[in-house]
């Protein structure tokens, strides 16, 4: 098996590995830091040690089948993805690109106004408050009559051997098109490749707006994950 094939299992059993919550067959991060789970093979047995670590929290899988839940579990949230890397060069900006507003660097300080653009992005869905424990996250504020407020950001969330994931991009409804996620896309990238590192992602299979970025920017489809966010059966 690849790195990538279980890429979350493998964050939180190398690179992450100190972040995690574990039993015999399963692991997760922190729920305030991201809801992402994973087991080391879809078995009954793997989803008695993921009962181990979940009360009533929820916690994302992704499978790269359809998964056949265990009894005991409740379905939440259940969506198809594509996994995507980086496989050739960033063309380089436009001329149009080099006049973006800034990207800057966001910190704690910063969840609330990053709390609105997901939300606004992802409804029904509440950001996790530590999620930038994972990795470093940009935004860019819009200059003039919106007194600065925070209109697009991304960052870091899963580290393996090799590759480091792209995450939460997104821009606050009403300032698309302006290549605010191509600019934080690019700088992200570049810090990845400082490292050495191969960027990765995943996307709603049917977010053609992004996937076009993403294409764009040199990723390409990998595989097809199911993302199943489950939780205990009351």
């Amino acid at each position: 098996m690849l790195p990538l094939d279980n890429a979350v299992w493998t964050a939180l059993t190398t690179k992450q590995a100190q972040q995690a919550h574990s039993s015999a067959l399963a692991r997760r991060f922190p729920p305030e830091m991201t809801l992402l789970g994973a087991l080391a093979a879809n078995t009954p047995m793997a989803f008695d040690s993921l009962a181990q670590l979940i009360q009533r929290d929820a916690v994302t899988l992704y499978f790269t089948a359809p998964p056949k839940l265990t009894p005991g579990w409740d379905v939440i949230r259940a969506v198809e993805l594509h996994q995507m890397v980086q496989e050739t060069e960033v063309p380089p900006p436009s001329a149009e690109s080099e006049a973006m507003p800034e990207v800057i660097e966001l910190t704690p300080v910063d969840v609330p106004e990053m709390s609105v653009v997901y939300a606004a992005t992802r409804p029904g869905r509440t950001l996790c408050p530590r999620i930038q424990k994972l990795g470093q996250f940009l935004g860019i504020r819009q200059q003039g009559n919106d007194d600065g407020k925070l209109v697009a950001m991304g960052g870091l969330r899963l580290h393996l051997a090799g590759y480091r994931e792209i995450t939460t991009v997104a821009t606050l409804p009403g300032h698309e098109g302006r290549g605010y996620a191509t600019a934080i896309m690019r700088n992200l990238i570049d810090r990845i490749h400082a490292r050495s590192e191969r960027p990765f992602l995943t996307v709603r299979t049917d977010n053609t707006r992004a996937l076009e970025i993403y294409r764009r920017l040199g990723f390409k489809e990998r595989t097809r994950l199911y993302s199943h966010t489950i939780q205990r059966t009351t």
